[in-house]
């Protein structure tokens, strides 16, 4: 069987974004069969295998849980004839071609703003406040090593250009990434 690797830059936040272009590629001739880590630290790595072109809702469902209620999570999709290809980074990644679609409330998992608010409140909660706790917990270390006294070091210039250009892009990414969720939130939270 043909398969086809693909690496893309994903967020959390962007979860509804990758459905859409898991369902492009479907489209496409090219199926999902695997997510997971990339050697790229920033990339994310999309196995795919070649296939009919078809029209296929992807959805993704983020909702960590015990071993033992697994079992009972995937039944519950299955029974809705959503296919469970593959777990990645707390999500899980299921399709359902669109012949097996009857109305327009199953295009999605949630198909009501309460289920889709608390995914979000479950990412915000789960994902972002422990990076958040971590990022304001590392703050006071980076500047007590910005205010060091001594003699010039190069090498301690070099760390600490470095520490600071990879803080500036967490800092981008976690904004990115919170003002996502926060806009989904207010978003769902008007309807």
């Amino acid at each position: 069987m043909e398969k086809k690797v693909v690496y893309r830059i994903a967020t959390i936040a962007d979860y509804d974004r990758e459905a859409l272009y898991l369902r492009e590629m479907h489209a496409q001739g090219w199926k999902l069969k695997e997510v997971s880590y990339s050697n790229l630290v920033v990339a994310v790595k999309y196995t795919f295998e070649k296939c009919q072109p078809e029209q296929v809702v992807y959805q993704l469902d983020f909702y960590p849980m015990k071993k033992s209620e697994r079992a009972t999570y995937l039944q519950l999709f299955k029974d809705c004839s959503w296919e469970h290809i593959t777990d990645f980074n707390g999500f899980s990644y299921f399709r359902k071609p669109y012949s097996q679609i009857e109305s327009d409330a199953e295009f999605e998992i949630y198909n009501d703003a309460a289920g889709k608010l608390a995914m979000v409140k479950r990412i915000l909660i789960m994902r972002m406040l422990p990076v958040l706790l971590l990022f304001s917990a590392l703050l006071p270390v980076f500047s007590k090593l910005l205010s060091g006294r001594g003699s010039f070091s190069w090498g301690m210039f070099l760390i600490v250009s470095i520490d600071c250009t990879l803080l500036i892009v967490f800092a981008i990414q976690i904004s990115y990434i919170c003002w996502r969720l926060f806009q989904k939130w207010k978003e769902l939270s008007d309807k």
